[in-house]
This record gives C-alpha cells, structure tokens and sequence, in this order.
C-alpha cells in the first residue's frame, strides 16, 4: 500500500507517495532522495534485501511525518527503488496495518511516551 509521507531534515522537507511494507524493518530512502533533502549519513550497516542477499550501506537519521504523526527515524540510504517506510518507523509512529483491510490504524495514543 503507498501512503503520503513527508520528510524531514534540517530545514529541507518533501513529501513522497511511500510504500508501507511490514516486510522491511526500517525506513528506505533511495540515494537521490537522501541527497535532495541533504542527508548526511552517519555511518554504515549491513541489510539484507528481500532477496535474501547482504548488502552494506549508508544510514543517516531523518524525522519522518505519516498521518499527522512525526518522529526521527534511521534510514538506510539505497542506491535506487523508492521511499519505503517498514515497521521500526511504523512502531515510533505509534502506527500499525490491517493486512485484511490494507489501512493503517493508531496503536497508542502519543507518538513517543517519556
């Protein structure tokens, strides 16, 4: 399912159609995105992609906003595909997807609790 997500960093935003993929653990930003916002990466970590092969890449750190709800998140930084939000993101946001319904759906009522 894609969703509008808007994303922030620095002064810099854009919004994005994403895709919301309970498939993937963290939020995805393909290179040209991560330059246009002016991300910086902070390091490197190693992923697996969905077809099981090992890859390492850059990460930095962006706040990211869906359904009125805005939290800092790791991005991996990807030489090319599309914004992807998976569930570490989903779960700082406080949100979740009904696979059967294809929405998704608030699970707590803050973004972040102290």
């Amino acid at each position: 399912m894609r969703e509008p997500v808007k994303l922030y960093y620095g002064s810099r935003s854009m919004e994005v159609a994403a895709l919301i993929d309970t498939g993937a653990t963290t939020l995805i930003l393909p290179k040209g995105v991560a330059e246009e916002l002016g991300v910086e990466a902070l390091g490197e970590m190693d992923v697996e992609l969905a077809d099981g092969s090992l890859r390492r890449v850059c990460y930095g750190v962006v706040e990211v906003e869906v359904r009125e709800r805005r939290a800092p998140v790791i991005a991996a930084i990807v030489e090319r595909g599309e914004v992807c939000v998976g569930v570490e993101a989903l779960e700082r946001l406080g949100l979740a997807v009904d696979p059967a319904r294809g929405e998704i759906y608030p699970t707590r009522r803050f973004v972040t609790r102290l």
